[in-house]
């Protein structure tokens, strides 16, 4: 190998080479195209290399790939330059093995200071390298594993936030809906995105009441028709009475297409299957966390259900002791009604029928037949009279006694017997019968038909001395209850005295002018309460009234 001259008297050329030979780093001269023209035995041993014949005069960067013959390129134009560069890049050995090297590259001058040669150094750092990228693999998978548990943490938050607004919601709330809709945010927000939907169980199927928000509309169009009971997992979770899961291929099977991880939750009213809870999620198997976390929530959607139940029930119970307490109340009313009719109403007749029976005795003494037969007559109307008022209050007493069937009642076929009822009972009156709103109720039909035959009729007889009676029927409907209003073009009445309409025998005009024995009204009322609802009406005088009954909607 030639050396460059040394000024050190100190270390002759042989020493040099020792040194230089002796080095594990691979020491090359280079001319200035780059071709190697000697190597140190070391770095020989280094580079894999037996024989330096094989290598000489090859060309250095022929040694290097990629993006570090680039740096050796460019490390070359400097070093022909007159700069010294160092950098870091793989290559093999000549015998192929992999290796990392830290490089030198830097002139050799002639004594002009001419650039006539390179030296290039390569130092083996394989095993840095190795330490380094080992160091830099661990620390990547601390980052992976410090993000996971990062991500569980958040879901575990998620989960604990879910958990409370479930729980609020739950506690709060007796509505099915509400509540199923809670149980689905929980399960889509601590279950990673796994969708569900709420059943209620109808004969051999179970229908949907609710899905969670994230479900696709096709699982949506698909579950839409219901569940067979029949399926595996629900007749497991119906045996179970609990909670039940699947995943794999019995999974896909069982699915609508989406979903490879299935549970259902089976609830029960005594012994009878009421409502089921589907969960699903696209990835094969539920892992064991997600099963707790389903279990959890479906035993506590269980407790909201039974307590909505038991909730329902006692507000059914308020209400039907509600309805009877009005009963009561009109019954007491009545009671105290006949009570002054007994003395009054019903009195006066009587007396009618004893003063001028005594009248037409002493006619017959005096054979009078024109008086005779003027206060029988009387007696007649008295008797008549009576019988009317008797007839009245038997006809009040069935409406109360009558027990109710409830159903949804389409009101066009009692309107129109109402309005034909009116037109036999007036039958030289033009009636102008105009209907708007909601067309079905929940009620009893036969009591209902007995409200607007009334109501009708009423309507008629007060507007009698119009040329047309305008009848209005009108039924609105709000989220708790329907209201049927029937509104005239009558004589109407003062306001004031409004609330004495309903009672029994009640009258605020004279039987000349509109004859009748105010039962009617009083009869609607009962019904009314019989139904849980109440009676209303308005009037001005002379500009007619409007009439009104409140029907409330069933509970669910």
């Amino acid at each position: 190998m030639t050396l460059p001259p040394t000024h050190d008297p100190a270390l002759d050329v042989a020493e040099l080479r020792a040194i230089i030979d002796s080095s594990a780093d691979c020491i090359k001269v280079l001319d200035l195209n780059a071709r190697l023209l000697s190597m140190n035995a070391g770095g020989m041993e280094t580079m894999e290399i037996t024989d330096f014949s094989v290598c000489d005069n090859l060309l250095w960067p022929s040694f290097w790939e990629g993006e570090a013959r680039t740096q050796v390129e460019q490390a070359l134009n400097a070093a022909r330059a007159g700069q010294t560069t160092t950098f870091e890049g793989p290559a093999r050995t000549f015998a192929g093995t992999p290796r990392w090297w830290e490089v030198r590259v830097s002139p050799l001058r002639a004594p002009d200071g001419t650039v006539t040669r390179l030296l290039a150094s390569s130092r083996d750092i394989t095993a840095r390298k190795v330490t380094e990228q080992q160091l830099e693999a661990a620390q990547h998978q601390l980052r992976d594993h410090a993000q996971i548990l990062e991500i569980r943490v958040e879901q575990r938050e998620r989960a604990l936030e879910a958990f409370v607004r479930f729980t609020t919601q739950v506690a709060t709330s007796t509505d099915l809906n509400d509540i199923a809709t809670a149980a689905s945010d929980i399960i889509r927000d601590a279950v990673g995105g796994a969708i569900s939907g709420f059943y209620l169980i109808s004969g051999e199927m179970a229908y949907p009441v609710m899905f969670s928000s994230n479900t696709p509309p096709e699982v949506i169009a698909a579950r839409r028709a219901g569940i067979p009971l029949s399926a595996p997992l629900v007749t497991d979770a119906l045996a179970r009475r609990g909670t039940s899961f699947t995943g794999g291929e019995d999974g896909r099977q069982q699915s609508v297409g989406y979903a490879s991880a299935l549970s259902i939750t089976a609830y029960h009213q005594g012994d009878r299957p009421y409502a089921l809870f589907a969960t699903g999620t696209q990835r094969s198997e539920w892992t064991a966390q997600e099963q707790g976390i389903i279990g959890s929530v479906g035993r506590g959607l269980g407790l909201a259900l039974e307590r909505a139940a038991q909730t329902q029930e006692l507000t059914r119970q308020r209400d039907a002791l509600a309805v009877r307490t009005h009963e009561l109340i009109a019954a007491n009313e009545e009671l105290d009604a006949f009570t002054y009719s007994a003395s009054h109403d019903l009195r006066t007749p009587i007396r009618h029928v004893m003063g001028f029976a005594d009248l037409a005795r002493a006619a017959l003494v005096k054979n009078q037949p024109e008086k005779i037969a003027r206060n029988l007559d009387i007696i007649q109307q008295g008797a008549m009279r009576m019988n009317g008022l008797i007839d009245g209050m038997l006809m009040l007493s069935r409406a109360g006694r009558q027990d109710v069937h409830p159903r949804m009642v389409a009101l066009k076929p009692l309107i129109s017997q109402a309005h034909q009822d009116a037109q036999l009972e007036f039958p030289d009156q033009t009636i102008d019968m105009q209907v708007q709103g909601a067309m079905t109720v929940w009620g009893d039909a036969t009591l209902l038909q007995q409200v607007l035959t009334n109501l009708i009729s009423n309507a008629v007889k007060y507007s009698t001395r119009r040329e047309v009676s305008a009848v209005t029927v009108q039924v609105d409907e709000t989220g708790t209850e329907w209201t049927i209003t029937v509104q005239d073009n009558g004589a109407g009445f003062n306001p004031e005295y409004g609330g004495k309409l309903f009672g029994i025998f009640q009258r605020l005009h004279t039987q000349d002018a509109f004859p009748g024995i105010g039962v009617g009204l009083a009869t609607v009322r009962r019904i009314a309460l019989k139904h849980g609802g109440r009676v209303f009406a308005d009037g001005v005088v002379d500009q007619g009234a409007t009439f009104g009954v409140t029907l409330p909607k069933p509970t669910a």
